[in-house]
């Protein structure tokens, strides 16, 4: 049996990781935090149980992620002959599940409440020797369970698109949109201190349906990572483009009179095949080599390609939509 080899980033890339790692310890920091204050001040308020759940649930992206870069740097070995690339899928899924599952919870949770028409009070403390209704301790944890997430998830978004690590960016987008969540809950919590007893299940709804929203689109993702989605841009959210890139390469060479090249996401890395229709078999054993070193040198994404020679390109196992020179 033949292993893969080991990979390593550029240098350059190297440093954004290492950034992004000590960004991710940050933002887990402050997340413990914020769980921590709205256990504090949550009371029997809906919309406050609603928020502090899914403040829970922001840990496991961080979490996941960080446990990930442990078991990614293991090489390649007799069990894993490509390597340990694909666990941050296996970590962004399962927080995917997970996430979804609890928006489904929280839905179903609060609409019953809503159908028995059940009051929620919020009552007052003695806080430095003055009474101070809980409304205001709610509305001040609501705030700062907003802020920290989304300043922190702008400056991850940027280092999570130099090293493409995808947990990490869709959690820093999902960090960024938390206000409405952070506002329901205000708007909850000030809307049972005005009398209004419904609008703290309504604004729980309103995160239940939040946090299901970001677990569908999160497994979505995930998904198409595990069935081998062909690469797309973290920043537009279309198709990369890199395999018409790799292509065009390939035609450049002169022994090469078609190509086709077809990739997949391993975590941050591209894999993939590349069939090509040779002019002829002379040194062909000797080109196919050096056109793979050539395809892995385009971009530092690119972990392996296997150049392999075809007679047409419908050899190479599906349709062509590629281009010859």
């Amino acid at each position: 049996m033949i292993t893969r080899a080991p990979h390593s980033l550029p240098p350059g890339k190297e440093a954004d990781l290492h950034k992004l790692v000590q960004l991710t310890w940050i933002n887990l920091a402050f997340r413990v935090s914020i769980v921590i204050v709205l256990f504090l001040v949550m009371g029997s308020s809906q919309a406050m149980r609603a928020a502090w759940l899914e403040d829970i649930l922001t840990l496991l992206p961080p979490v996941a992620f960080l446990v990930s870069m442990h078991y990614r740097d293991r090489g390649p070995g007799a069990d894993y002959p490509y390597g340990h690339q694909r666990v941050t899928i296996v970590a962004f899924l399962c927080s995917s599940v997970v996430l979804t599952l609890l928006g489904v919870f929280l839905i179903i949770d609060s609409s019953i409440h809503l159908l028995k028409a059940e009051h929620t009070t919020i009552g007052a403390i003695e806080l430095f020797g003055h009474t101070v209704w809980m409304g205001w301790l709610m509305v001040a944890g609501l705030m700062y369970s907003v802020i920290p997430p989304l300043i922190i998830g702008r400056i991850q978004e940027k280092w999570a698109e130099r090293v493409h690590e995808k947990t990490v960016h869709v959690d820093a987008k999902v960090s960024k949109a938390d206000w409405m969540t952070g506002l329901a809950g205000v708007v909850g919590v000030l809307g049972v201190g005005m009398g209004l007893w419904w609008m703290d299940a309504a604004a729980a709804l309103v995160i239940g349906l939040d946090v299901a929203r970001d677990g569908f689109k999160n497994l979505a993702e995930a998904t198409g990572d595990v069935l081998d989605r062909r690469p797309k841009s973290m920043v537009t959210g279309k198709a990369s483009g890199m395999e018409e890139k790799l292509e065009a390469e390939l035609a450049k060479l002169p022994w090469v009179k078609r190509a086709g090249v077809r990739l997949r996401e391993e975590g941050h890395v591209l894999c993939g095949e590349a069939f090509v229709v040779p002019h002829s078999e002379a040194n062909l054993t000797r080109h196919l080599w050096e056109a793979g070193q050539l395809l892995q040198e385009k971009d530092w994404r690119v972990l392996e390609v296997v150049v392999t020679s075809v007679d047409s390109l419908e050899e190479g196992g599906r349709k062509y939509y590629g281009h010859s020179p």
